[in-house]
């Protein structure tokens, strides 16, 4: 009970720390959006929004590859280096930047040159002259954006594997300040409209890009880009694992583009021009939720990694209460606060205005429940669900709003929109609901149980052993506890003692240089034994340092130089090391 209590405790530090890092970078970057949303609401007119508006599915469009390549990349990154395969990252990387680029380049021509045909693709305009001569404009502009945009993002998501989360909040906040930059000078000096609006998104995406690229010219840094690995091998691992975006960002295009001609057709310019506000202001209303469920994501893949049950049932349950606790409050303040977040985009006595108070009031209930079917849902993905992680997304975004608002627009007008996207979120917690207990037969409220790992996940627990050290008298006794266990489950005695040498010698290592800076530390073992091999995962929370480096560095030709790593080196099968989310991760096998 006391080491649970320990490894509860660690875990949600990490995933404090991680949180804050993905939620600080994520709001610079919506602070960003809204504040782009805000001064072309506010100085470029009802038409400008509205115009920003009708493109917004096919940007959605044309980041659907970039994400599905991202997300791909992270997930399979994650696992390889959960178990110490850093090359093998390193050609997952290589090969998904290659690609994104690649297809950004191709996306940009075809958006500048095409744009009028674009607009057709997402429905008839025409009879919205300056509304369409507007959008014609921004997409033009917008196409510079797509190369940095997709190179941003693949390197966010590596800068928090590699260890430099804090030059991903920075990047993030130099590309929203050089954006708002390029905005009011755009409006204030230049005057150049939507376009000018374009092309400050497409500068602060190239700076931004060019700020994370120095991280990768750092000596330390574990990711380099090699156009050599990047293996062909690994882009359909790479598409499988992220191909539920694929559904996804489709939904997205299509639900926006309908919702859009939907607002068009029931309330003209003004109702579309309320819709685009909500869509706006949400990006920033969802922050937290997406740096939460990132976060459950990038933790998890590396637990998935290991078969480590018992640590993805703390993690979604340290997730869940986070979301209990921050949600609630986020709604109502801004259930409050609609007038003034409506009044910064259009006229306080403007239709516009009132529809958006009201859009803003009905959507933010619904962001607890979003929040909790969405964490499964990442969870899922990272998982390898990608069936139920696609039915369940097309079912939220598609299925379930798109029939339901053409219902109720009948009864309800513009108004039935809005009262839609709260109904979605309730049915997407219901969905989940329904999947888990179809899933196991009965009527289940068990957070084990919507987790959906089938039985043979993990390794039994009578077949493993897990233990916390804080402290160096907490290591004297690991070589007796390590010798007793693999003893106790066939293994022979010789090599029981080695697994007792091996986990005593590191962990005092790791204790002695690591343990002295005056804050409190961790050292997580893990000791697996299966069909009679014994797997030995070693965690710590303190300054990068690799053992096999270390070794080889300093005084490699002295023989008693290090002769504790060198032993453990010598008697194990397999010695790799890994850092990720500045955890150092030793696996040895024996």
């Amino acid at each position: 009970m006391l080491e649970t209590s320990k490894q509860e405790k660690l875990l949600a530090r990490l995933f404090k720390d991680t949180l804050i890092i993905f939620l600080l970078s994520m709001f610079a970057e919506k602070a960003g959006t809204l504040i782009d949303g805000i001064i072309t609401g506010k100085f470029l007119g009802t038409e400008a929004i509205a115009a920003f508006g009708l493109t917004m599915p096919y940007q959605k469009f044309t980041v659907m590859f970039t994400c599905v390549m991202a997300i791909g990349m992270q997930i399979l990154c994650g696992k390889t280096l959960g178990t110490g395969k850093l090359r093998e990252a390193n050609g997952i990387f290589s090969l998904a930047l290659t690609a994104v680029i690649g297809a950004a380049i191709l996306l940009s021509c075809a958006t500048f040159i095409f744009p009028e045909q674009i607009l057709d693709l997402l429905g008839d305009s025409t009879q919205y002259d300056e509304i369409r001569a507007q959008a014609i404009d921004f997409l033009q502009a917008y196409s510079f954006a797509l190369p940095p945009l997709a190179i941003t993002a693949i390197f966010t998501p590596i800068m928090q594997l590699d260890n430099d989360r804090s030059r991903a909040v920075l990047a993030v906040i130099v590309m929203s300040v050089s954006n708002v930059a390029g905005d009011l000078i755009n409006v204030f000096v230049l005057d150049g409209g939507l376009f000018g609006m374009g092309i400050a998104t497409a500068v602060s995406y190239w700076i931004s890009a060019g700020f994370l690229y120095l991280h990768f010219l750092k000596p330390e840094a574990n990711f380099k880009f090699s156009l050599s690995a990047a293996d062909l091998k690994f882009f359909r691992e790479i598409f499988l694992v992220g191909s539920p975006v694929i559904l996804i960002y489709t939904s997205l295009v299509l639900r926006k583009n309908i919702f859009n001609l939907l607002a068009l057709n029931l309330t003209g310019g003004a109702g579309l021009a309320a819709y685009t506000i909500l869509c706006n202001f949400s990006e920033l209303l969802e922050t937290f939720t997406e740096a939460l469920v990132s976060t459950v994501q990038m933790i998890a893949v590396i637990f998935i990694g290991e078969r480590d049950k018992n640590s993805i049932r703390k993690l979604l349950n340290v997730a869940l209460r986070w979301t209990l606790t921050v949600t609630p409050i986020i709604t109502v303040i801004s259930f409050v606060a609609a007038p003034f977040i409506a009044e910064l985009y259009t006229r306080n006595d403007s239709e516009t205005y009132l529809q958006a108070v009201e859009a803003i009031r009905w959507f933010a209930p619904g962001l607890p429940l979003y929040t909790f079917a969405l964490t499964f849902n990442r969870f899922y993905q990272a998982y390898g669900r990608f069936r139920l992680v696609s039915f369940l997304s097309v079912w939220n975004i598609l299925l379930f709003s798109v029939p339901t608002a053409f219902v109720l627009s009948n009864y309800f007008g513009i108004h039935a929109l809005w009262y839609t996207l709260f109904l979605n979120q309730s049915a997407y917690v219901l969905m989940i609901f329904f999947v888990t207990c179809l899933h196991c037969g009965r009527i289940t409220f068990r957070l084990e149980d919507f987790l959906l790992l089938p039985e043979d996940f993990d390794v039994p627990e009578d077949r493993r052993l897990d233990i916390t050290v804080t402290s160096k008298a907490e290591v004297l006794g690991l070589s007796e506890r390590t010798q007793n266990f693999c003893t106790s489950h066939g293994i022979d005695e010789k090599r029981s003692m080695f697994a007792g040498i091996c986990i005593e010698e590191m962990a005092g290592n790791i204790v002695d240089h690591g343990f002295g800076d005056g804050k409190n530390h961790f050292v997580d073992v893990r000791v697996i034994v299966k069909d009679s091999q014994i797997t030995i995962r070693i965690r710590d929370d303190c300054r990068s340092f690799d053992p096999r480096k270390w070794a080889e560095i300093y005084n490699p030709d002295a023989p008693t130089a290090h002769i504790g790593i060198r032993l453990v080196k010598k008697i194990s099968t397999e010695f790799d090391y890994v850092n990720v989310l500045k955890l150092n991760n030793l696996i040895i096998k024996l």
